[in-house]
C-alpha cells in the first residue's frame, strides 16, 4: 500500500480528497501548518507538519511517503523561491507520484503561478498527474455565499458569459481515484461538469430551490472590485477579476468528458449542488 500525503485539507478540494480516501479505508497522511488544529482527525489519518514557506518542515513531512497531492496556498506566488525547493525535496525523498491541483487552460495561460509550477514538476522527472478543473460550484459558497444569503444577490462580473461548473466533491473523488492508481502517470486532465450555464440561470435555480428571489446583478469590474475589497484582500480580488475576465472571453465554458470517464458517472449538476447545500444560503 502506498503512503499518501495530502496538502490543502483546510480547503474545498483537499478536504474532499481526504474524505474520499478515509471512506475507502486508506491510511493517509496530511501535511498542515499547525498540527494542533487537527486533533480530531480519524485514527487512520496521520498529521504531519508541513509549511511550504519553511524548508525545515520538508524532510519530516515527506519521509516514507510514496505519493503526494499538492494544492498551492493562495498567498504563495513565489514559484522559484518556494515550489522549486519543495519539488526538489520531493525528489530527494523518493516521491513516486505528484498529483497537482492546477487550472483549466493553464497550458496556454502563463500568468497564474500554476503554469510555472507545472513546468517545475515536469522538469523534476517525478511522475505527475495534473488535475485542471473548471470553476468550482463552491465559489457560490465562498467567496460569494454571504452576498447570496444576506442580500439575495449573485455579485459576479461575468456579464452574460456561460460557465461549466464542477463540484469540488467530484474533484476530490477524481483525485482520490488517481492517487489510488498507477494508471494516470504523466497525464493532465481537464475536469469539467456536463452542463454550461450563465449566472442568470444559476440565480433562477437558486430562487426555485431556496424559495425566494435571487438576482444576478451583473456588476461592472469596478463595482465588483469596490464591493469585494470591503471583505477580501486586494490581491485575492485581483485574482478573481482575472478569472472573471477569462469567463467573459468564453474560456470558462469548455466541456471535457474526462471527469465523467474518471468518475464512471456524470458529475453533479448545478441544481443538485444547490439542493445539497441549500441550508448554507438559508
Amino acid at each position: 500500500m502506498n503512503n499518501i500525503l495530502i496538502t490543502g485539507v483546510s480547503g474545498n478540494v483537499g478536504s474532499a480528497v481526504l474524505k474520499y480516501l478515509e471512506k475507502h479505508n486508506t491510511k493517509v497522511h496530511i501535511g498542515v501548518r499547525s498540527i494542533s488544529k487537527y486533533k480530531d482527525v480519524k485514527e487512520s489519518t496521520i498529521v504531519r507538519e508541513l509549511d511550504f514557506e519553511n524548508p525545515n518542515t520538508y524532510k519530516s513531512a515527506l519521509e516514507d511517503m510514496d505519493k503526494i497531492f499538492i494544492v498551492r496556498p493562495p498567498q504563495i506566488t513565489d514559484v522559484e523561491g518556494v515550489f522549486s525547493p519543495f519539488v526538489e525535496a520531493c525528489k530527494q525523498a523518493g516521491i513516486k507520484h505528484i498529483v497537482f491541483l492546477s487550472l483549466i487552460g493553464i497550458e496556454k495561460n502563463t500568468i497564474p503561478p500554476h503554469h510555472k509550477i507545472e513546468k517545475v514538476i515536469v522538469a523534476s522527472t517525478i511522475p505527475y498527474t495534473f488535475i485542471r478543473p473548471s470553476f468550482f460550484m463552491q465559489n457560490l459558497i465562498e467567496p460569494h455565499g454571504e452576498d447570496i444569503k444576506e442580500m439575495n444577490q449573485i455579485i459576479i462580473p461575468a456579464a452574460k458569459a456561460k460557465t461549466n461548473f464542477i463540484d469540488t466533491d467530484d474533484i476530490g473523488e477524481i483525485i482520490g481515484r488517481v492517487l489510488l492508481s498507477d494508471e494516470h502517470m504523466n497525464k493532465a486532465y481537464d475536469i469539467t461538469g456536463c452542463e454550461v450555464v450563465d449566472y442568470y440561470q444559476v440565480a433562477t435555480m437558486m430562487s426555485e430551490v431556496l424559495g425566494r428571489t435571487i438576482v444576478y446583478t451583473k456588476p461592472s469590474l469596478l463595482k465588483f472590485y469596490l464591493h469585494m475589497t470591503k471583505k477580501h484582500s486586494k490581491a485575492k480580488v485581483f485574482v478573481m477579476i482575472f478569472l472573471y475576465i477569462s469567463t467573459r472571453l468564453g474560456m470558462a465554458k469548455k466541456y471535457s468528458k474526462e471527469a465523467e470517464l474518471l468518475l464512471g458517472r456524470k458529475p453533479n449538476t448545478m441544481r443538485e449542488f444547490i439542493e445539497n447545500n441549500k441550508n448554507i444560503w438559508m
